[in-house]
Formats: structure tokens, C-alpha cells, sequence
């Protein structure tokens, strides 16, 4: 067996430590800096094999125990070995490898054996049986235990030799049965004073034996007295409790009957009771219809006065509109003749006279003004003679007044150019205005029959909704009576509920109800997973056998079957964690059930299961586990008999239970308080409830359609009448449109006119201005004179008197035009301003009047929708009379409905008030009953306690006398008895010192005494065993000292000679007898003892007495020519040798399956570490059976830490142990590497050494400058060097080499 791997985590200086790559099975090196966590990997072993530093840890031990370093701190380590068990060292079957783990924290400690948890006593166990004894810890040698070896003294080493012998095992047995001893010496003394005293006492007992017969004899007698005397009075007990329990049947037959009746009554009462809260809820609901139907008709009413009112008011509308349209019509056709009359003469006479007048003006004022322009050119030319003084200037000027004349000519063309296009557009305009006139006109009759269509529309939209809101109002009705059911059903499941909950634990209560929501929480389906209360399950055949059902199931009828034990684990961990109470689940996987049940053969009795009840296949388990041994019986008698026989219960029809164990259960069964009937009624009322849920539901679902419906309509109908509002709001924009295009062409049309009166006026201008500059241009070149020639004046005198004959003519002309011009504007006024506007007022109104649509008042109506709401309003008015006359009937049938209601619940309260009074009748009659079942049960208790007297009396007298003496007493009477029994007691009062237990304590001494005797001489023989025992171990100890010794002593010098070949070494025990030698001043008891030692010794030479022994003392030698030195004579490497090879003798003596050495070579040089390693090496390589002079043995493995090249080179494999960020790892490294590694540690250990030594030399050069003697008189000193100085000599020689 070898250590394969070991896996770290947050072990002291390892954080996280990967499985270390596999050991080699013999020698491993690990190699590391000082700190890095060689020990602490030693240390992870010792934890996991519970050596004696890690057996029991404390708080503060387990937290040194953690990782410390960088990170999150570590709350909780484990180290795991990994085992290579190919020898099956440990007992363990079929394990080839064996994973021990040890998981350490703050509060816990575990022990892992094939990663499953183990106890500390069972690891224990298993490394003991593997070879890790206790008495031997030296297959594990750390820092330190090297040294602690070579300082020990020889006494120390013996104590350690005992260690390695076991003895302590020996010494434990020892103490142990030396206490034994000293037990058994205090037992035989109390025994002692015990005997003693049971002489005495049995002494004093046998003179009070004779008196005590005579007491006796007479002491039968009494108790043959008071048995016959007890035995009668206890018969005339029984017969007393016979009678009286035979008239509390009676009263219990009576008193049963008298709870039936005051059960059916209480019934009748409730039932009283329901049907008056029925019928006062049927009245509020019909008082509620009846305000209903008083607010329907009230409303009706107004409705229908308000229709009849607006029916009237539109009648008379119409009829003032008839007439309106009648006088508009004629009016207008007198205005149509009026304004066809004044147009006549307006164009016939006023309008052409005008023009004439008008015609005859212009062209007087333009010959005027042609004549007045012909003057003043006269005048200036004539004035241009003294205005220039040369002809040159005058041109000049003239020519500047042709281009003047020419710019106005051509600005008035222009003017006139403009005019004419003006004209132009505007005759278009006119007669694009005229079409888009007709166009409206036609649009307008269009919208107009829409307008229509959508009047209708709307109207029969109205009239749908209103027959839905009828609809609607019944349906509320109905929701309302069906809300008032479904609150009484809810009422009645609650109260159903309540009776239920107070039938059954609160805890079980709580669970159940909060089953319901876990069931719908956790998925389950029910019927599948879950099925619920076993009462829920199963249905009664017969109403009959409910009370036997329920006595046979009791509290089973609450329990809960689900199909495995799995779900009912899930939903108890739910109700744990929740704390929502107490249920209890029958799984129908875990139920275990009786197949080979045989039901017995008899017309009295049935089995209960297949009678009473029936269920469905799949919970036929949790049925029979309820149901199974319960047996119908005829009766109590038939029940009792067959229960007994087939070892079932039996319950009779009336709940009487006879227990398959013997015990008897009856009487009243209250079944207001049956938990069957709750549930039915429970369940009835939920039925009833969901029912009337549904109902109300499917009312509220179609009520819900009819809102929808209307809310449909009534958004149809605002729809139409913004579509309406919206036409006939268009149509109006169209009339506006077509009155103002109307308008527009007589603006048009009078622009036309002012244009055409504009042109000519413009083109006399334009021709004067073509004149004027013709003149200039004739003017010219000629010659600058300041007169005019003949023919000018003479022109000048006819353009004067032309002027002066047209001012005359104008001035008479302009009264003539100013007639015409009054005239005809005053036509033109009466026509536009007066005839043709009231024509256009008559004949909107009238359109206005004949056109449909839909006002906000009557004003605004037509005529045409005056007569459409007329008639709507009169079939309004017929379904409102027709509404009305409904809701009269109605109410009138409610009404009725509300007397009878009231007539039925005064009749309810009377008859209630007569059950009352029965009830209070039967509940007198019950307490009679109960009176008197008392008196009766007072009777009985005191029968029964003089029965129970009477046979404790009987009892108390004990052993009876013979039948012979009892029959001498028999047929005497009980006075007689009495009589007697008082003799008896009178002669007994003589003997009333006499002591009564003197005969058997007698026998009951004698018995003690022989019981005493026995003990001691167990005890005298249990004392010579323990002695043998006591000198068996002091032997077997002495034996195993001396063995181990002589094994001890034999493998040191072995191992001493393979370490030294030229040396020799060798244990030498110490005595006491050396120490007498050595003294030779000892007593003369002194010299006994020791004569007496020495003799013990001489008897067994090869097993001395131990109690000689008083240390284990070392001789060596490491040379053939050298002198054997003692462990005090020699240096400090050579004890390290010496201790080392008093380790490996140990080890051999008792071999471990492995080896942790811990820098072993620590104070050795060169050469003993090759010696060691050499040895080490041997030892872990198995030998074939090949080898010379040598037993084939099997390799060792070890597991060592140096500093040093000698065990590395040894090694089979190597290990590297770096710590970086206070966190060790461990790696695996090849042999150069750790040599490699090895000598860089020595190379820097040499520098610092050489830095110590030149400080040194400095040092003692300095001292040897202060004083000159020194060199000589060391030399002296060393020339006489005892062994220990020179081995430090050499041993300095070879560090240095």
C-alpha cells in the first residue's frame, strides 16, 4: 500500500490545489524554499490520519487550519489521500484504491471514506487495521522530532521503547482490573456486616413463630367471614346496578326520541326561517321592482304628455305653415308682375331716353372741349412769337410738348387697352359664374333627396334603440333577481362550509383549505394526481347507511388520496413551509393492502365496503384501506359475536361500533352534527351555487350583448345624425355659395356697364391728344411770328363762338339728363333694392320651407320635416300609451304579488311563533330528561362504586381460606355475618403484638443469608481470577518489552552498520542493578530487594523483570580502531546520525505501509546524507527472490523534504513546492531540475556564510591587534582534542570541501 495522490483546497498556505501527480510507490523528494510549505504538506497527511496534533481541534485550531491568503476568506478545507489498496491492506472488499477525505470549518469536522461520510472510530479503526499504530508515530518524522531523539535521556528512551512495545494497552487492562479488586474487597466486607446481622435477626424470629399459628388460625377465620359477608353485598350491588341500568335504557330510548323530535323541529324551524328570509328577500326584491315600475310608468306618463303636447304644437306649425306658403305664393306672383312691369318700362322708355340724353352730352362736351383745346394752341402759338426769340428755341419747345402729348397718348391706349381687357374677363367671368350657379343648383337638389334618405334612416335607427332599451330594462330586472338567488346560495354554501370546518380538526381545516390553492399552484391534475377527501370519492348506496359509514371511516373521511407518495411529500413540504396545518395523505402506491381479506359467510352481517358504498376502480386502495375490516351488522349483539370471530370491526345501522380489540362504542348520534350530511350539503350547495353562477353569468354575458347592441346603435345614429348635420350644413355653404355667386355677377355685371361707359370718353381723349400733336407737328419749321395769320383768326373767332353756342347747349342739355337720371335710378332703386330682394326673401323661405332636414327648433324646421316628425311622434305617442298601459299591468300584478308576500310571511312568523313554543315544550321535556338520566347516573356511580368497594375489599383480604372453611359461612344472613365477623376481631385484639411478618421474614432472612454466602464466594473466586489476570499482563508486558528491545537492539546495529560500514553500534539496557554497582552504598533492604530482583532475573534470562530497567543507553563506534563513545560524548551530526538510526530500528521493528520524513538530513554532511539516502533507497526498492543472502521483501514508499542533493538523487521522483502571493503549489519536477534547483540554494547559502566568515576575520584580526597572546594559546588547546571536537573538525573540514 502507497500514498498515490493528494488533493489540497484551502489548506493553511494551499488555496486551491489540483490532484498532485500520482507518487511514486517507493522514494520521493520534495524540494522547496524555507516557507514555501513542505510542513504544511506533511501536516495535510498527519490531518487526514488523525495523528494525536489534529485528533480533537478547537474553534481557534480549525481557523488556523484555513487559508489566510489573498482573496475572499475560506470557510471550510479538505485534504484527500488517495490509496493505492493492490495489497488490500485495507479491509476494504473490492477497493483497489481507497479515497480517504477530511473536510474541516468554522463548527464542523467530517470524515470521508469512498466520498461518503464515516465516523472518526470507523477511520480509526481502518488505519489501525492498516498498520498506523498509535504506540508508533515515527512513519511520520517532521522538523524537530530528530533532535528531540538525540537529547533524550536514557530513561526518556525507555519510556519510548515501552511506547513502541504497546505496554500502554497493558497498563490500561492493569488499572482496570486493579480497581476490580478494590471493589470486590469493599463487597466482601459489607457482605460480612450483612451476615452478621441476618444471625441476629433469624434468632429473634423463631421464639415469635409459635404465636404467630395461633394468630393465623384465626386470621382464616376472619377472612372467611368477611369474603362471604363482601361477596353478598357485592351480588345485592350487582342486581341494584342491573335494575337501574335497565331503566336508564329506558330513559335513553325516551331521551333519543325526544332528540329526534327536537331534530325534526329545529328542521322545521330552519326551514321556517329559510323560507321567511326567501320570501323577505322576494319582497325587497319586488319592492324594488315595484319603485321600478312606478319611476317606468311616471316616466311613461310624462313621455307620453310630452309627445301628445309636441304632436299638437307641430299640427298647429303646419297649418301656420300651409298658410305661409300660401300668401308667400300669392305675394310673390304679385311681385313677379310688379317687377316684370317696372323692368318693361325701365327698358322701353327710361333707359333709352337716358342714353339718348346721355349720348347727346358726351358728344356736346366733346366738342366743347375740342374747340376749347383749338383755342388755346391759337393762344400759345400766338404767345410763342414773344415767348422765343428764335425759331430754333420755339421748336426746341415744341417738340418737347409733341413727346409730353405723345407719353399721355400712349398712356391713355394703354389705360384703354386695359379696359378692353377688363371687359373682357369680366364677360367670361360672368359667364363661368353663371354656369357654376346651375351646377350648385343641381347639387343642391341631390343632397337634398341624401338629405332624405338619411331623415328616414335615422328615425328607424331611433326607433330599434329604443325597443333594445325596453329589452335591456327586463334583462337588468332579471340580473337583479338572479344576483339576489346567487347571494342566498352563496349564504347557504357558506353556512354548508362553516358546519363542515366545525366537524373536523382546526389544524386538518387550515390544510384543506389551503390544498386547494397548492393543488392549482403545483400543476397536479386532479383525478389523475390528486383525488381529493376520501368522503369526496365514494357515494352512499343508501341514505340508511351514512351514520354506519361515518362511525366506520371517523376521521378518514378527511384524509387526502393522491396517486404516490412523491406528490404527497410535494404538497406536505408546501404546507411545512407555509404552516398552513395538518393533513394526512394516503398515497396509493405506499398503501398496504390485505388481498387474501375473506369476508365471513352470513345473512347477519356484510362487509361494509361492498353494501354501503360505491366508488370508482381507481381509488379502490384508499377505499379498502379505509373500509376493509368494517363489517355491517344486524345489530349490537350480532356486531359484538362477529367482530370477535373474523377480527374486524362491526357497526350496526344506528353507529353502534364493536372494535375488533373488544371495546364497545354507542349511543346518541346527533345528526345535525354528522360529518356526511355537512358535506352533501356542502356539496348540494355548491352545485346549487355554480348553477345559478352560470345562470347569472349567461344573463350577464347576454345583458353585456344587449349594451353592445345598443352602444352599436346609439353610435349608428349620432353617426347619421353628424352625417345629416354635416349635409345639411353643406347644403346651406351650397345656398350661401350660390347667393353669393349671385351677388358676385351683379358686381360683375355692373363693372361691365362702368367699363363700357369708360371706353368711348377714353378714345375722345386719345383722338384729341392725335390732334393737339398734329398741330404742333404742322407748327414746326415754320416761321417764329408773335401773330396769328388771317385764316387763324378767323378760326379762332368760329372756335369762340362754337364755345359759347355749346356752353349754352350743355347748360340747357344738362337739366334734360339730370331728369333722365333721376328717373331711372329711381327705378333702379325700387327694382334692386326693394322688389327684386323681397322676391329673392319669398323664395328662399319657400325653398327653405319644402326642403328636409333636422333642426335644433322649430323655428328652423321645414315643412316637410315637420310633417316626418309628426308622424314619428304619433307612433311614439302609440307605443307610449301601449308602454304605459304595460307598466299599469304590471304594476298592478306586482302590487298583488306584494300583498300576498306579505299575507305569506305574517303566516311564516305565526307559525314559527307555534314551533317555537313546541321547541321550548321539547326542550323542557329534554331537561326532565336529563334530570332524571342523572339521578340514574348518580344511582349507578354509587351501585358501581360499592361493586368496585366490595371487589377491592375481596382482593385486599389476598389468599382465601379452603372451600371447606368458606361453605361453614355461607347460608348464614349478613346480620349473622356481621355478628361474627366482630367475635373474630375481638379475639384477634389479643394477639396485636404478635409480630405478623415473622414467618417470612424468617424466610425471607434465610434466603438472604444463603443468597450472601454464594456472593462471597463469587467474589473470593472472581479475585483470584483477577490476580492471575493482573500477573498474565505484568508478564505479557515484560514479554513485549523485551522483545521489542531485543528487536530494537538487533535492527540499531544493523542499520548503524549500514549507515557506518567501519563503525559499530549498539542499545544497551540499564538496570538497577548498575546502579547498585555504581552507588555501592546501599541499605540493607536495599540489598534484599535487589537479591530478590536478582533472582527474578536469574529465573528468566531472556525475559528480566521490566521493574529492573531504568533507561536505554547508546554505545558507537565509527571506526574499527576507535573506542565506543556514549550519546553524551558525541557531536551533533554524529547524534543525528545515531537518532536516525535509532528511527529506521523502530520502523523496522514495526513497519508502516509508508514514510514522511521532514528534512531528515538536516544536520548531516555529505557523507552520512548519501549513507541515509543510500539506506532510504534500499529499503523503498522491493527485493526480487534473486538477491544474495537477503528475504524477498516488498518496497516501502517515502515521501521526504531536503535541502541537500543526496536524497534528490536517490529519489524516483522529484516534487517542487513555490509560494507565491501567500498561496503554496505543488508540481512535479525531473531529477536535473531538482538538483538544479538544490544547488542554487546551497550556491546562495555559501555567499551569505562567506559574507558571515570575512566579517568574522575582520573581527578577530582586530582582537588580535589589541592583544598579541591568543594565537598561541589556541594552538595549545587544540592539540588536545577529545573525540567530540575532532568529529566537529572534520565535520567543518567536509562542510568546507
Amino acid at each position: 500500500m502507497h500514498i498515490k495522490s493528494i488533493t489540497l483546497s484551502n489548506f493553511r498556505s494551499f488555496k486551491q490545489q489540483p490532484e498532485i501527480h500520482p507518487f511514486s510507490p517507493e522514494m520521493n523528494c520534495v524540494v522547496g524554499r524555507n516557507g514555501s510549505g513542505k510542513s504544511n504538506l506533511f501536516d495535510a497527511v498527519q490531518f487526514v490520519l488523525g495523528c494525536p496534533k489534529f485528533w480533537s481541534l478547537r474553534t481557534e485550531e480549525r481557523q488556523s487550519l484555513l487559508h489566510e491568503g489573498s482573496g475572499s476568506a475560506a470557510v471550510n478545507a479538505f485534504v484527500e489521500i488517495v490509496f493505492d489498496n493492490s495489497d488490500n491492506r485495507f479491509s476494504l472488499e473490492n477497493s483497489d484504491e481507497v479515497v480517504l477525505r477530511r473536510t474541516i470549518g468554522h463548527k464542523k469536522d467530517e470524515f470521508f471514506l469512498q466520498r461518503k461520510r464515516a465516523t472518526k472510530n470507523e477511520i480509526m479503526s481502518l488505519l489501525e487495521g492498516a498498520g498506523f499504530s498509535k504506540s508508533n508515530p515515527y512513519f511520520i518524522v517532521q522538523q524537530g522530532k530528530v533532535n528531540a531523539l538525540c537529547t533524550m535521556s536514557d530513561g526518556e528512551r525507555l519510556q519510548l521503547l515501552k511506547e513502541v512495545a504497546g505496554t500502554t494497552v497493558y497498563d490500561e487492562k492493569k488499572e482496570e482490573s486493579l480497581g476490580k479488586m478494590e471493589e470486590n474487597k469493599s463487597s466482601m466486607e459489607k457482605i460480612g456486616e450483612t451476615l452478621e446481622y441476618m444471625e441476629n435477626k433469624l434468632d429473634e424470629l423463631k421464639d415469635e413463630k409459635d404465636e404467630l399459628d395461633a394468630y393465623q388460625k384465626l386470621d382464616r377465620d376472619r377472612r372467611a367471614v368477611e369474603y362471604t359477608l363482601y361477596d353478598k353485598e357485592l351480588r345485592r350491588a350487582r342486581e341494584g346496578l342491573d335494575e337501574i341500568e335497565h331503566s336508564r335504557n329506558e330513559e335513553v330510548d325516551k331521551l333519543s326520541t325526544l332528540h329526534e323530535e327536537v331534530r325534526n323541529m329545529h328542521e322545521q324551524i330552519l326551514a321556517v326561517q329559510a323560507d321567511e328570509k326567501t320570501k323577505k328577500n322576494a319582497l325587497k326584491r319586488n319592492a324594488v321592482y315595484v319603485k321600478s315600475l312606478e319611476k317606468d310608468k311616471t316616466a311613461s306618463m310624462t313621455h307620453k304628455t310630452k309627445l301628445d303636447l309636441e304632436c299638437r304644437e307641430l299640427e298647429e306649425q303646419l297649418v301656420q305653415g300651409k298658410e305661409t306658403l300660401a300668401s308667400n305664393k300669392q305675394e310673390l306672383a304679385k311681385l313677379n308682375k310688379e317687377i316684370a312691369n317696372v323692368e318693361k318700362d325701365l327698358e322701353e322708355n327710361i333707359q333709352p331716353a337716358y342714353d339718348e340724353a346721355k349720348a347727346t352730352m358726351v358728344n356736346m362736351t366733346n366738342e366743347r372741349q375740342e374747340a376749347r383745346k383749338q383755342m388755346e394752341g391759337l393762344y400759345a402759338k400766338q404767345g410763342r412769337g414773344k415767348q422765343f426769340r428764335t425759331k430754333k428755341e420755339r421748336d426746341a419747345h415744341l417738340q418737347s410738348q409733341i413727346r409730353e402729348l405723345t407719353t399721355a397718348k400712349d398712356e391713355k391706349e394703354e389705360m384703354l387697352h386695359e379696359k378692353q381687357s377688363k371687359l373682357s374677363s369680366s364677360r367670361k367671368s360672368l359667364s363661368s359664374e353663371g354656369k357654376e350657379v346651375e351646377s350648385k343648383k343641381k347639387e343642391l337638389q341631390d343632397k337634398s333627396k341624401l338629405l332624405e334618405d338619411l331623415t328616414r334612416s335615422i328615425e328607424e335607427k331611433k326607433r330599434v334603440r329604443n325597443e333594445m332599451a325596453d329589452s335591456r330594462k327586463e334583462q337588468w330586472r332579471s340580473i337583479n333577481e338572479i344576483s339576489d338567488k346567487v347571494q342566498d346560495a352563496k349564504e347557504a354554501s357558506r353556512k354548508s362550509l362553516y358546519d363542515m370546518r366545525k366537524s373536523m380538526p382546526r389544524a386538518t381545516s387550515q390544510g384543506l383549505d389551503a390544498l386547494k390553492q397548492i393543488v392549482v399552484s403545483e400543476g397536479l391534475t386532479v383525478g389523475v394526481q390528486y383525488f381529493g377527501l376520501v368522503m369526496e370519492n365514494f357515494e352512499l348506496t343508501d341514505d340508511k347507511y351514512s351514520t354506519a359509514v361515518e362511525v366506520a371511516a371517523q376521521n378518514s373521511l378527511f384524509h387526502i388520496i393522491v396517486d404516490n407518495d412523491a406528490t404527497a411529500a410535494r404538497l406536505m413540504k408546501r404546507l411545512e413551509d407555509e404552516k398552513l396545518g395538518r393533513v394526512t395523505f394516503l398515497p396509493l402506491n405506499q398503501l398496504k393492502i390485505d388481498g387474501g381479506m375473506r369476508y365471513p359467510e352470513s345473512t347477519d352481517v356484510a362487509p361494509l365496503m361492498e353494501q354501503c358504498i360505491s366508488f370508482d376502480p381507481v381509488v379502490r386502495r384508499a377505499m379498502e384501506h379505509v373500509f376493509a375490516r368494517k363489517l355491517l351488522a344486524r345489530s349490537v349483539d350480532v356486531a359484538s359475536t362477529w367482530s370477535a370471530r373474523s377480527n374486524m370491526d362491526a357497526i350496526t345501522l344506528d353507529g353502534d361500533l364493536c372494535s375488533s380489540k373488544g371495546a364497545l362504542t354507542g349511543g346518541f348520534v346527533d345528526l345535525e352534527k354528522s360529518r356526511l350530511r355537512a358535506h352533501y350539503t356542502l356539496k348540494q350547495a355548491e352545485e346549487n351555487l355554480r348553477t345559478l353562477e352560470v345562470e347569472h353569468r349567461e344573463m350577464k354575458e347576454k345583458s353585456t350583448a344587449v349594451d353592445q347592441q345598443v352602444s352599436n346603435v346609439m353610435g349608428e345614429v349620432q353617426r347619421l345624425e353628424a352625417k345629416h348635420a354635416n349635409l345639411d350644413h353643406m347644403m346651406g355653404r351650397i345656398e350661401d355659395d350660390v347667393r353669393k355667386l349671385a351677388k358676385t355677377r351683379e358686381r360683375h355685371d355692373m363693372q361691365v356697364k362702368q367699363i363700357e361707359e369708360d371706353i368711348p370718353p377714353m378714345e375722345t381723349q386719345i383722338a384729341s391728344l392725335i390732334s393737339q400733336v398734329e398741330r404742333l407737328e404742322e407748327e414746326v419749321g415754320t416761321e417764329l411770328t408773335s401773330t396769328l395769320s388771317e385764316e387763324e383768326a378767323t378760326l379762332l373767332d368760329e372756335l369762340k363762338a362754337t364755345q359759347t353756342r355749346l356752353d349754352d347747349e350743355i347748360e340747357e342739355h344738362t337739366s334734360v339728363l339730370e331728369d333722365a337720371t333721376i328717373k331711372r335710378q329711381k327705378l333702379t332703386s325700387l327694382l334692386e333694392d326693394n322688389l327684386v330682394m323681397r322676391r329673392n326673401g319669398l323664395t328662399e323661405s319657400s325653398s327653405r320651407s319644402l326642403r328636409p332636414g333636422v333642426g335644433g327648433g322649430n323655428a328652423g324646421i321645414s315643412q316637410a320635416q315637420m310633417k316626418e316628425e309628426l308622424e314619428q311622434n304619433r307612433r311614439e305617442l302609440e307605443e307610449a300609451i301601449q308602454t304605459s298601459e304595460d307598466v299599469e299591468n304590471q304594476l298592478s300584478e306586482v302590487k298583488t304579488i306584494d300583498e300576498n308576500l306579505r299575507s305569506e310571511i305574517v303566516n311564516i312568523k305565526n307559525n314559527f311563533d307555534k314551533l317555537k313554543t313546541q321547541d321550548a315544550t321539547y326542550q323542557k321535556e329534554l331537561e326532565e330528561s336529563h334530570e332524571s338520566q342523572e339521578r340514574l347516573l348518580n344511582k349507578r356511580s354509587m351501585c358501581i362504586q360499592k361493586r368496585e368497594d366490595y371487589m377491592r375489599k375481596i382482593q385486599e383480604l389476598g389468599s382465601l381460606p379452603p372451600a371447606a372453611e368458606l361453605t361453614a359461612f355461607t347460608k348464614k344472613s349478613i346480620p349473622s355475618l356481621m355478628k361474627k365477623l366482630e367475635e373474630v376481631n375481638k379475639k384477634l385484639r389479643k394477639y396485636s403484638h404478635v409480630n405478623k411478618k415473622a414467618f417470612d421474614q424468617f424466610v425471607n432472612f434465610s434466603e438472604q443469608r444463603t443468597q450472601l454466602i454464594q456472593r462471597r464466594e463469587e467474589i473470593d473466586e472472581g479475585g483470584c481470577k483477577v490476580k492471575e489476570l493482573i500477573e498474565s499482563l505484568d508478564r505479557k508486558k515484560d514479554e513485549a518489552i523485551n522483545r521489542t528491545f531485543r528487536g530494537v537492539s538487533a535492527h540499531f546495529k544493523d542499520v548503524f552498520k549500514e549507515l557506518v560500514p567501519n563503525g559499530a553500534g549498539e542499545l544497551i539496557m540499564r538496570t538497577a542493578m548498575d546502579e547498585a554497582a555504581a552507588d555501592g552504598t546501599d541499605s540493607e533492604d536495599e540489598e534484599e530487594g535487589g537479591s530478590k530482583k536478582k533472582k527474578a532475573a536469574a529465573e528468566d534470562p531472556n525475559n528480566p523483570d521490566v521493574s529492573l530497567f531504568r533507561g536505554v543507553g547508546v554505545k558507537v563506534r565509527f571506526s574499527r580502531s576507535s573506542e565506543n563513545f556514549l550519546m553524551s560524548q558525541l557531536s551533533g551530526g554524529q547524534k543525528a546520525l545515531v537518532a536516525m538510526a535509532l528511527i529506521f530500528a523502530i520502523q523496522r521493528c514495526d513497519p508502516a505501509p509508508f514514510y514522511l520524513f521532514d528534512e531528515l538530513d538536516q544536520a548531516l554532511d555529505s557523507t552520512y546524507r548519501a549513507a541515509v539516502a543510500g539506506l532510504i533507497k534500499r529499503q523503498a526498492t522491493p527485493s526480487s527472490d534473486d538477491s544474495d543472502n537477503e528475504q524477498p521483501r516488498e518496497g516501502i514508499q517515502f515521501i521526504c523534504s531536503t535541502f541537500r542533493p543526496e536524497l534528490v538523487a536517490a529519489a524516483n521522483r522529484c516534487f517542487g513546492i513555490s509560494h507565491q502571493n501567500k498561496v503554496s503549489s505543488l508540481h512535479l519536477l525531473s531529477k536535473n531540475d531538482a538538483l538544479h534547483f538544490i544547488a542554487n540554494l546551497m550556491s546562495e547559502e555559501e555567499e551569505v556564510v562567506g559574507e558571515v566568515t570575512s566579517m568574522a576575520t575582520s573581527n578577530k584580526a582586530v582582537a588580535s591587534s589589541r592583544g598579541g597572546g591568543s594565537g598561541t594559546s589556541s594552538k595549545k588547546r587544540k592539540t588536545t582534542k577529545n573525540p567530540k571536537e575532532e568529529d566537529n573538525d572534520g565535520e567543518d573540514e567536509s562542510t568546507k570541501a
